[in-house]
């Protein structure tokens, strides 16, 4: 039969490392925004608002929303190349992203779903975008968040007024 000392002096002093190294891992972490997450989370969220403006300029029934599909294309492919430079001179691995699942009504419908769905992942994004860009001690990724806000801002305001367009009909 097999015993199993649980206290050896070896054992102990390796789980008391083990413990300390984890307690102090989270306390490193908190205090700024690491720039792979944010590079992550942006890249994430450009390709699946890509992915929207392509859905909106197959699906979209008004001129207004699939020329905001068009913009959403064309300005979130641009802020991409700038958030993959960036990784690339930060020797950052960004992830695949998933891909875009939205449930999106189809028809008549479409528009107005649309619009509240941009409007909603816009705020999220300016907020999360300000936030970071405030905390962050990496000068670069402070530049290209706030280059990225106005676009932001402007995609919000654009799906606001498509929201109130599509409610009056």
């Amino acid at each position: 039969m097999h015993r199993i000392r649980f206290c050896s002096s070896r054992g102990f002093g390796s789980l008391f490392g083990l413990a300390l190294l984890t307690l102090a891992t989270p306390a490193l972490a908190a205090d700024a925004p690491a720039t792979a997450d944010v590079l992550g989370k942006l890249h994430e969220s450009n390709q699946k608002e890509i992915a929207m403006g392509k859905m909106a300029q197959k699906n979209g029934k008004s001129k207004e929303v699939t020329t905001f599909g068009k913009t959403l294309v064309k300005d979130h492919t641009a802020a991409d190349k700038k958030v993959l430079t960036l990784a690339k001179q930060e020797k950052v691995e960004l992830p695949s992203p998933a891909p875009a699942k939205e449930d999106m009504p189809m028809g008549a419908e479409f528009d107005a779903s649309f619009a509240k769905s941009m409007v909603d992942d816009h705020k999220k994004d300016i907020d999360e975008v300000t936030k970071a860009r405030d905390n962050t001690t990496d000068e670069k990724l402070k530049k290209l968040l706030g280059e990225l806000l106005p676009t932001l801002q402007k995609h919000e305001d654009t799906a606001q007024k498509i929201v109130e367009n599509t409610s009056k009909k």
